[in-house]
């Protein structure tokens, strides 16, 4: 499936690590098969395509790297993602997402209510 605005490829698959729901590299935007519904996956990850974009691509690849970066572009993404349904059409929290951005997937070493404030703030 191809997205238009931002421009990018969506692909779902069965091939994602167990933990991992949606992942984008580029252009791909991956997403688990069984969350085609979940708009809030969808919208996180096209985020961080639109960042991919707006920082000229190649520039984007060096920042991704830096730490206060990588932590504002992933609270941005769950500011984004908690404004959209799920695919049992709820919304994730604010806590819900505070706590996946705090948790060891990320590595910022950040406290919950830290992260809550960079999602907040973002």
């Amino acid at each position: 499936m191809i997205n238009i605005i931002p421009p990018a490829f969506i692909h779902y698959t069965d091939k994602l690590p167990a933990n991992v729901a949606g992942r984008s590299s580029w252009l791909l935007v991956e997403i688990r098969k069984g969350y085609e519904a979940d708009k809030g996956i969808l919208m996180h990850e096209l985020f961080h395509v639109k960042v991919w974009w707006l920082t000229l691509g190649p520039l984007g690849i060096l920042l991704r790297n830096h730490p206060r970066f990588r932590l504002w572009n992933e609270a941005a993404a769950y500011k984004v993602q908690i404004q959209h349904p799920n695919k049992n059409g709820g919304y994730m929290t604010i806590d819900e997402a505070a706590a996946r951005l705090a948790g060891p997937h990320y590595g910022f070493g950040i406290t919950q209510e830290q992260a809550k404030q960079h999602i907040l703030n973002s």
